[in-house]
């Protein structure tokens, strides 16, 4: 999984590199996530406090930010795929062996650029809407809502002249919905880095803690 993430964010820098700054507001965007997940599993000794399973995984975003309008239409909408891949020591409900998940969210984010450096290029918009200027840090906020599907594993046992573990797979559907904030760091005017947290709920009530690194690579 992790060789065919890095296969993906080469094969999307040597596509930027290709493209000029064309100031459309569009942008793609590579994540690796870090996610610790309510089990809902109770601890062990009369413990109040559910046991944390830990998923690492990684997906790509395809986004538009409107900044290209105006200066204070800094508002981003991205549509995101994620997938995530289980640590062995997590624990399941009985019989369930493991789990990964794959998500799909839409996004809708509001930046607060705070820190301008000069970039006069009289052939980009967002240069002439800043008066010879371009963002270089921001924080942001947002909303996340979606679904998940999924897989899990299951241990069955059978008993024939012998004991038989197999294993069977299901998958089941799930709904989403968060928030979540971050850093951004706007290295050149095409090539974002971002750092940022989000909390993500499911209908059972379960919450899942999300830190996300990411790059933008902006068009």
């Amino acid at each position: 999984m992790i060789r065919k993430f890095l296969l993906g964010c080469f094969f999307i820098v040597s596509l930027t590199n290709m493209l000029m700054a064309l100031d459309i507001g569009a942008y793609l965007s590579p994540k690796f996530l870090v996610e610790i997940e309510d089990s809902g599993i109770r601890k062990p000794d009369n413990d109040k406090k559910n046991i944390q399973n830990l998923y690492v995984g990684g997906g790509i975003a395809l986004g538009y930010n409107f900044d290209i309008f105006h200066k204070y239409s800094t508002v981003r909408l991205e549509f995101e795929y994620l997938f995530r891949s289980p640590m062995p020591e997590n624990a399941y409900i009985t019989s369930v062996q493991t789990m990964q998940s794959h998500s799909f969210l839409f996004g809708a984010y509001y930046d607060y650029y705070f820190w301008y450096v000069d970039y006069d290029d009289p052939d980009s918009i967002r240069s002439k809407i800043n008066n010879g200027k371009r963002p270089l840090m921001s924080v942001y906020v947002g909303i996340l809502i979606g679904g998940a599907i999924n897989t899990y594993t299951v241990s069955e046992s059978y008993e024939y002249g012998g004991i038989f573990k197999t294993s069977t797979y299901y998958n089941k559907g799930q709904f989403l919905y968060g928030f979540g904030l971050g850093l951004g760091f706007h290295i050149t005017p095409l090539l974002s880095a971002d750092i940022g947290y989000r909390l993500l709920f499911t209908e059972e009530t379960q919450s899942n803690h999300d830190i996300i690194a990411s790059l933008r690579f902006n068009f």
